[in-house]
């Protein structure tokens, strides 16, 4: 039987296991008198990271789309080569127009179709031409990234949405507007029969989608093992311990805001990065899905490089 050898990244995860599991015992006694206490309504705080705190996972898609569109040389098929282009074109363009969509929760757009699919088209237009001033070598490094975050954004969404349909849990701001708590319940009783309550977003508290959002930011993490001048131990120190302040301070604004209690955003954010590491695990480690058509581009571009000198 193999030892398990106590790394510095797996401490770290045990050290966020037994913190996740105190704070959910916290929750699971004090979540209604937490949402209480730190009740903020619509103060500047609520309001500021109830539109800010979901832009990680918002900017996965276009960004990433201009990463998959410079990657269609790396398929010797035309029709591979294509499809891959359209892909990347949609997922850029149609990132855009939804984020545009999303503008909605700062300000009152009027219509708001037609300006999303401006705003679309042109922030797609503008991604695609300021990709192609990048270094071919580097849009082929980030192709296994790209894949990687748009896979991590589809997976997080699906889950916190199955799962929001499962709890039907009602939301702290509801239970205020009707003037009591009686439709309170803890976090691990599961209420079934409210669906049909789902479409007004009245019970949809648990888990917190907007924590889960926040927590995509931990993919610029993820981006240290493809940016050389980021693959430093003090990098990756700083920009794990940021993107851990982000998504707690946004975790912190939905309890603020009425909207989630304790429990909701513990299980948003730690579910959403449970699933960040396994599926970085999947898709990083040795002798599982390591694009080796994208690799080989890369190692022959260099040694082309490298012959040229």
């Amino acid at each position: 039987m193999s030892k398990i050898r106590l790394t510095p990244s797996l401490i770290i995860n045990l050290a966020a296991f037994v913190c996740f599991v105190s704070a959910m015992a916290v929750a699971t006694v004090y979540d209604l008198r937490i949402s209480e206490a730190l009740s903020d309504g619509d103060g500047f705080f609520a309001m500021f990271f109830a539109v800010f705190g979901e832009y990680p996972a918002y900017l996965v898609l276009p960004l990433c789309g201009v990463i998959v569109f410079y990657n269609h040389d790396l398929f010797s098929d035309r029709r591979a080569s294509i499809g891959i282009r359209l892909a990347g074109a949609a997922l850029t363009v149609g990132g855009w127009i939804f984020f545009g969509i999303q503008s909605t929760k700062l300000t009152e757009i009027p219509y708001l179709t037609g300006f999303a699919v401006i705003f679309g088209v042109l922030l797609g237009a503008a991604g695609i031409w300021i990709g192609s001033l990048i270094d071919r070598r580097y849009m082929h490094r980030l192709f296994r990234f790209a894949v990687f975050a748009i896979v991590f954004t589809l997976v997080s969404v699906a889950v916190m949405q199955i799962m929001k349909h499962i709890w039907c849990r009602m939301r702290y701001r509801d239970m205020l507007k009707v003037g009591n708590t009686d439709g309170f319940t803890p976090w691990y009783r599961i209420m079934l029969g409210r669906e049909d309550m789902i479409e007004g977003g009245d019970y949809t508290s648990f888990p917190s989608g907007h924590t889960s959002s926040a927590a995509h930011i931990f993919l610029l993490a993820a981006l240290c093992d493809f940016i050389p001048s980021w693959n430093k131990k003090s990098v990756r120190i700083a920009l794990n311990c940021g993107c851990v302040v982000f998504t707690a301070v946004v975790a912190v604004s939905r309890i603020a805001a009425n909207a989630h209690f304790l429990s909701d955003v513990l299980v948003g954010g730690y579910l959403t990065y449970l699933i960040y590491l396994a599926l970085r695990k999947a898709f990083f480690s040795k002798g599982k899905l390591n694009f080796a058509i994208a690799e080989r581009s890369v190692s022959g571009e260099e040694k082309e490089a490298e012959f040229g000198r």
